[in-house]
């Protein structure tokens, strides 16, 4: 047999049916997927393919545990070993086990995904290979629970398509006996053998791999198979490196479609690259930290910090839910809103909050959980700008949302450029909603659509019992459908949230001890945390957190009205700055170290610490001041004169104190800088927050964008240096001097790749006395090259201090008068200067310019205030209001009311006649004429005689050469015509116009009442140097006549008769030319103006008309060339500017003031201001309000009315077109708007209010959050105006308001009360006891029977019950009385002496006052208002009457009344 060469059978080749490359590196994997395939017959069409990836046409690499064909169908089995009992709550599974509890998302809805995929994948590779006949069934999706002792208590829901092991029960079914083992349901689904052959070559034409490649990251991180989360565009991946330490995070890789075009896939490249720069140089422990960004299997990968037990917000209150309490979910709202605002302080916008935006890390047991924002592929930043306007108009990729999040998102998400800012404020309020009530906003977006427009907003109260009506209205106001209602920034929503926790969150028994257990890192408002010898300390408010620590205002348990507020000993006020954790604590001990240094003076005091306080690290911090400097700027706009040079003074102290200790802050900045009151009751700055100072040189990028210098980072300047902490110094003093920052370039690119010398300085918003100094200090301490900047911080002060000096020394500008004294030049000496100011002071009159009368800077600027910008305005302001001018210095007042005394003596007679002579005219006419006193009305009635204007076409043709008005008071469009342009509009020959025009002229030249009006019009050609507009002319004249009650624009025409008249008389030479007159006026046409210049007459050197008229022209369009300019130039860069322009050879020279009027006259279209500034006459409103700084300083609850608004703009900037016709409250809301003011108008009052102001934290009137400017600035506003402006807003609004005041106090306080306010008094007891008398009478008790039995009750404390039945009706009773009382409509009752309602607080009592507290907080209801004064022994302890608690909302509901505004009351100054 052996050699006989005949062929010898083989047994047949086995079929292989289960493909798997290589064993899982989990054995409870392994152990899932052998149970399987022990189970899984070896028969055809049985195949599986175990632990594969394929990529998907979007990109996205699919991980599969386990792909399975049957004759039942082809299967996509999902393995999940987690041991123990399994639970859920929705779509969150929690598996306990005896070591540990571990949480999932079910995982079906993403292998369901993967199914989808992976069917539509084999339909492709069946077309590729060429298999026409095959159908590829649907890929059915499973997940198979695997572990041996697992117990399924998943509800029906979750257990869908869930299966547990074959070998023992679980409590699911049997992953193949029910599900891979059964038969197909009907023949059309079953798996032939034929296609199951088949599958092999189609999965490898699909490219399944049993590679590991795409889970690394970089060459030391190694991602997880499986996807954490997945969105349209991207998916991440939990990674771990082990290297010398084992370190963890999350891989976002973003996919791109294979069949991409270039663009999409340069538009996600972009987003990638976009959320990894947004988040470089933000570190807060609320978002997200990029660590390094990176390519990834062709599309970009970015790795984030993050833990594996880190759980998505959804899921972390699906498992940990029931066992929050209310202080942990106002703790985690609290995270979201200080993350939130802490982006948006640096110019960083989210866009697109939802819960799946936000990750919980927390113990295993669900406490001290810490939220983390992530997602800000949407984001926008801004890094350059202090608003976000410009990042409003930016794109917002849809796209890149997923569909989970759409519940979330503001209804205006998918409208072209909204707000990102009231985006924001809306995810914020939204993911609240979540945390407060466990439910999502809506099921879909529709549903949470319908409910916006049908509620206005989200009410937590609708889904959760508890809820208080302070925590329901701030989610309410956060998320309402119309962004001009809703909350205006996550700072206000702040604010709100503080008084929610007050009201909320915190037990009596809490507040009140124990506190040596208290958590400072977790304290709220209220509770005590700390105490020492002196008494203890409770959270007055949460200051804020940041990348190191939480920062807390602290008060001391007191009567401390009267502790003083000079910051000189303890204080009652103090900062517990808590480190975050352990890990942080030594930015602390850095930080004291700094302070220890240079703590004291112009920088914050370090008090005490770091000290362990209930296991934390804490310092113990002087208190900066209510405000922080970009708080003032903010709410009150930019620094007035004297804040400026005041406040510029403390900052460069700050840094010289740095200086002398070798010390850098690193992060210099507004923010960084509070404002503190002194007890000489002036303001001054206070550098805060050094948590950076130990920050290496050679990170260059620790610090806040827009206050980095931009050229660190570079071969030539890689370290931080000293050019940089000057740079963040120039910035912020850039942003004191004009509310904003300095921008480079287009504000998108990297100013490094640009070539400007120095950024885009806000120089037209600079006061205008410091706008040149500032401008230059600017450009120098900002310049690109570090060479052109100040070398040390002691040259820069000294440059500082020189532009307020030079300002203090400038002369003022000339007028035609003061011109004949010399003109004042700069560089005068003091005496030259006063003697200067002293004679243009003499020199004005009421129409003189402000800049022109010889007023200081300073004093101006106070001026400006009241928008006065000329000496007749002025007067009308009263000396007192100059005297209370916030934000001004003593010597300006001084000055300004010297001024103001000196000119109201001196041009008393001519306010009296209601008009006087203008600035720039000589003196009167010829006094003694018949006519010198004859009106414009009068004179132009002279002009064409009786016979001419009945009817005759010689009067019409007349009338419309000189401009007159007809019959009807229609004036013609032309007001200087030619001739042609008559014999046109009367239809005769120009012969004929030209005759009556002649003999008109002729007759003119005759009169001689015309005659003195001649030799006025030339005096006052001469006055303003020898050209002027007829125009001009026309309006001097009017007012040196007067003129009747006619309409503005009829009294000008015939003013301008009168001047035509009296030129054309003045220049005509008789019929024959020779009638020995010489003319001393000609007129010519410049443009579309005509000019009136004076004659060379014969033997002078005087230039001639034309001359004159060609310089006018000059200068007019020169002026046209500077308005145009952006920015716009300064009075001073605009007599400059023109001056350079040469007149002619022997004109006479021109004063400052004349030379820009006349500039403007004949300009096209810019316009003069009353500070010498040319701006254009189409000049948008919003830009004419920011310019203006109208909006600034706006205070509630005063408000300011449209026409206060519009009259602060028109000082600024007169004549505009956007005044023709007058805006309405809606134009000029939206242009406050675009200009950064949000103000809206409310129209029941018809004013324009900021946002509500943000209430101080605690109800102390002396540690209000002071508005430190409104308008002039209130920096000098006494805290006592604080509690008097709240008042006076809770009577207007009506609601609730409890007064606390200190026993010792009280005598008097109802009455003063009520004398200073418009509130009812009730004296409850008085009431009460009435009501009482009159039950008994009609009863015929006994009073004495009552009193006994009232003394036995407060011996026993047991009521008896037929005094209970008395108390019960007569509290029926007077709440009757009490709201007949407050019928009237708008009614405030004030209820004092309210003691007997606490005394029957339980029988009717409490019922009583809560009715009367909710009937006076709806609007529709009354009282309008209740005020409740409370005596107490602690009147900032919660508020009381006899120890019961009144229960007030937040400080919102609650006022303390202290000593100081006491005396104001009792003085009648409240009011």
């Amino acid at each position: 047999m052996v050699g006989s060469g005949r062929p010898v059978p083989r047994p047949p080749r086995p079929v292989r049916r289960w493909f798997q490359e290589r064993q899982s590196d989990f054995p409870w994997e392994q152990e899932g997927l052998d149970h399987v395939k022990g189970l899984m017959p070896d028969v055809e069409p049985y195949r599986a393919w175990a632990l594969f990836s394929f990529v998907a046409p979007s990109g996205r690499v699919h991980e599969c545990d386990l792909f399975v064909a049957t004759p039942g169908g082809l299967y996509l089995v999902e393995l999940k070993g987690h041991p123990g009992r399994a639970v859920n709550n929705g779509a969150t599974w929690t598996f306990h086990a005896p070591d540990r509890s571990r949480t999932i998302r079910n995982p079906l809805p993403l292998t369901d995904w993967k199914s989808k995929e992976l069917k539509s994948r084999l339909a492709w590779a069946a077309r590729e290979l060429g298999f026409f006949s095959v159908r590829v069934p649907r890929v059915e999706p499973a997940v198979f629970l695997s572990a041996p002792n697992l117990e399924s208590e998943l509800d029906e829901v979750q257990r869908t398509r869930v299966y547990g092991r074959d070998d023992r029960e679980t409590g699911l079914g049997r992953i193949w006996h029910d599900l891979l083992g059964r038969p197909p349901e009907n023949e059309q689904r079953r798996v032939a053998e034929d296609f199951s052959k088949r599958l092999p070559q189609m999965l490898e034409r699909i490219g399944i791999t049993h590679s590991t490649a795409h889970l690394r990251f970089g060459d030391e991180w190694r991602m997880e198979p499986r996807v954490l989360e997945a969105g349209p565009r991207w998916e991440d991946r939990l990674a771990e490196r082990h290297d010398m330490v084992h370190e963890e995070g999350r891989v976002r890789i973003y996919l791109v479609n294979r069949q991409a075009t270039d663009e999409a896939r340069r538009t996600v490249d972009r987003a990638a690259r976009r959320e990894y720069q947004v988040l470089q140089g933000i570190n807060h422990p609320g978002i997200a930290q990029a660590v390094q960004i990176r390519e990834h299997q062709g599309g970009s990968a970015i790795l984030f910090r993050h833990h594996h037990r880190d759980l998505r917000l959804d899921s972390y209150l699906d498992v940990h839910g029931a066992s929050l309490t209310p202080e942990t979910r106002l703790a985690l709202v609290r995270q979201l809103a200080e993350a939130v605002r802490y982006a948006h302080n640096r110019s960083l916008y989210h866009r697109a909050l939802s819960a799946r935006s936000v990750y919980v890390s927390a113990k295993d047991d669900g406490s001290q959980p810490v939220l983390r924002i992530i997602d800000w592929q949407t984001a926008a930043r801004d890094f350059d700008t202090t608003t976000p306007m410009t990042i409003g108009q930016s794109s917002l990729d849809a796209e890149l949302v997923d569909d989970a999040a759409l519940v979330y998102l503001a209804p205006e998400f998918d409208q072209p450029y909204p707000d990102p800012v009231d985006m924001d404020v809306f995810g914020v309020g939204a993911i609240a909603y979540l945390i407060l009530t466990g439910h999502p906003p809506a099921p879909d977006r529709a549903t949470l659509i319908d409910t916006l427009r049908d509620a206005g907003g989200l009410h937590p109260y609708a889904v959760a019992d508890g809820l208080g009506d302070r925590l329901d209205r701030l989610v309410f106001e956060a998320t309402q459908g119309v962004p001009a209602n809703r909350l205006e920034s996550a700072d206000r929503f702040l604010a709100e949230l503080d008084a929610a926790e007050q009201d909320a969150a915190v037990p009596d028994d809490v507040l009140a001890g124990g506190w040596e257990s208290t958590d400072p890192l977790t304290a709220m408002p209220g509770q005590v945390v700390d105490g020492d010898a002196d008494g203890t300390w409770r959270v007055e408010r949460v200051l804020g957190s940041g990348a190191t620590s939480r920062a807390l205002l602290m008060r001391r348990d007191a009567d401390d009205e009267e502790t003083p507020r000079d910051g000189q000993g303890p204080g009652p006020e103090r900062v517990l700055k808590v480190a975050l954790d352990e890990a942080k604590a030594g930015r602390l001990a850095a930080e004291a170290d700094a302070l220890v240094k240079v703590g004291g003076g112009a920088i914050v005091r370090l008090l005490g610490g770091p000290r362990q306080l209930a296991q934390r690290t804490v310092l113990d911090l002087e208190f900066a001041g209510d405000r922080t400097l970009a708080a003032v700027l903010h709410d009150d706009g930019k620094l007035t004169y004297h804040q400026l040079e005041r406040f510029g003074r403390d900052l460069f102290r700050a840094l010289d104190q740095l200086v002398a200790k070798g010390v850098r802050h690193r992060d210099l900045k507004p923010e960084n800088f509070g404002v503190l009151r002194r007890a000489d009751r002036t303001w001054e700055l206070k550098l805060l927050d050094f948590s950076l100072t130990d920050v290496s040189d050679r990170d260059p990028t620790a610090g806040t964008r827009g206050y980095l210098d931009p050229f660190l980072g570079t071969p030539s300047r890689p370290d931080f240096d000293d050019h940089a902490e000057r740079y963040a110094a120039a910035v912020t003093l850039h942003e004191m001097a004009s509310g904003e920052r300095p921008r480079w370039g287009d504000e998108r690119s990297d100013p490094r790749t640009g070539d400007d010398p120095h950024p885009y300085l806000s120089a037209e918003l600079f006061e205008p006395a410091l706008r040149d100094g500032l401008t230059a200090f600017f450009q120098r301490a900002l310049h690109r090259n570090v060479s052109e900047r100040f070398d040390t911080f002691s040259q820069m002060e000294a440059a500082w201090q020189d532009i307020f000096r030079r300002a203090d020394a400038t002369a003022p500008a000339t007028t035609q008068a003061t011109l004949a004294g010399g003109d004042a030049e700069s560089g005068l000496s003091p005496e030259e200067l006063k003697a200067a100011r002293d004679i243009a002071a003499e020199a004005a009159t009421l129409e003189t310019p402000l800049i022109a009368t010889g007023l200081s800077p300073r004093a101006m600027a106070v001026a400006a205030g009241f928008n006065a910008t000329t000496v007749g305005q002025l007067l009308d302001v009263p000396p007192y209001q100059i005297s209370k001018a916030r934000g001004a210095g003593a010597v300006a007042k001084k000055e300004l009311n010297r001024r103001h005394k000196q000119w109201t003596t001196a041009l008393r007679a001519q306010r009296g006649q209601g008009r006087g002579t203008g600035d720039e005219a000589v003196a009167g006419p010829p006094s003694g004429g018949a006519l010198a006193g004859t009106r414009v009305d009068d004179l132009a009635a002279l002009l064409v005689s009786a016979d001419e204007r009945r009817g005759s076409r010689k009067g019409e043709t007349l009338r419309l050469l000189l401009g007159l008005p007809d019959t009807s008071g229609s004036i013609p469009d032309d007001p200087w015509p030619t001739q042609s342009a008559v014999s046109k509009a009367v239809g005769m020959t120009q012969a004929t116009v030209s005759r009556h025009h002649n003999e008109a002229v002729k007759r003119w030249a005759a009169a001689d009442w015309l005659t003195p009006v001649r030799d006025e019009v030339v005096a006052l050609v001469r006055g303003q140097g020898g050209v002027t507009t007829a125009a001009e002319l026309a309006d001097l004249l009017r007012v040196r006549h007067g003129a009747a009650d006619a309409p503005p624009e009829v009294t000008a025409a015939r003013s301008l008769a009168v001047v035509r008249a009296a030129v054309e008389a003045e220049a005509f030479t008789g019929s024959d030319g020779d009638d020995g007159h010489e003319p001393r006026l000609d007129r010519l046409r410049r443009a579309r103006h005509v000019l009136v210049a004076l004659e060379s007459l014969p033997g002078t050197e005087d230039p001639t008309p034309a001359e004159l008229a060609d310089y006018a022209a000059e200068l007019g369009a020169h002026a046209d060339d500077l308005a145009k300019q952006d920015p716009l130039p300064g009075g001073a860069e605009v007599i400059r500017a023109l001056r350079a322009l040469a007149p002619p050879d022997g004109m006479t020279p021109l004063s400052d003031t004349r030379l820009v009027r006349l500039a403007s006259s004949v300009a096209t279209d810019a316009l003069a201001s009353p500070t010498l500034q040319l701006y254009r006459r189409g000049l948008d409103l919003a830009k004419a309000l920011r310019l203006s700084q109208a909006g600034a300083g706006v205070r509630f609850p005063q408000g300011v009315t449209l026409g206060d608004l519009l009259t602060k703009v028109r000082a600024r900037f007169p004549d505009l077109d956007v005044y023709t016709p007058p805006p309405t409250y809606v134009d000029v809301e939206e242009a406050l708007s675009e200009a950064g003011f949000p103000l809206r108008y409310e129209q029941a009052t018809e004013r324009f209010f900021p946002p509500t102001p943000i209430r101080p934290r605690t109800p102390s009137s002396s540690t209000t959050a002071t508005r430190l400017g409104a308008g002039l600035g209130a920096l000098d506003e006494a805290f006592e105006d604080i509690t008097h402006a709240r008042l006076t807003a809770a009577a207007r609004q009506g609601g609730f308001v409890a007064l606390t005041v200190h026993m010792k106090r009280l005598a008097g306080v109802a009455d003063a009360l009520a004398a200073a306010y418009p509130v009812v008094p009730v004296n409850f007891a008085d009431v009460f006891l009435t009501e009482f008398r009159t039950l008994t009478t009609e009863h015929g008790t006994d009073w004495g029977q009552v009193l006994r039995a009232d003394e036995r009750f407060t011996r026993t404390g047991e009521m008896p019950g037929g005094l209970r039945s008395f108390v019960v009706r007569v509290l029926e009773h007077t709440e009757q009385r009490l709201r007949e009382r407050a019928a009237p409509p708008r009614t405030v009752l004030l209820l004092h002496n309210a003691g007997l309602l606490a005394r029957y607080f339980d029988v009717g009592g409490h019922n009583l006052l809560t009715g009367l507290q909710n009937a006076a907080r709806r609007p529709s209801d009354a009282p309008h208002g209740l005020w409740l004064l409370c005596p107490s022994e602690a009147p900032r302890a919660t508020p009381n009457i006899d120890g019961r608690t009144v229960e007030a909302i937040g400080t919102a509901e609650w006022t303390v009344l202290d000593k100081a505004f006491l005396a104001r009351l009792h003085g009648g100054q409240a009011a």
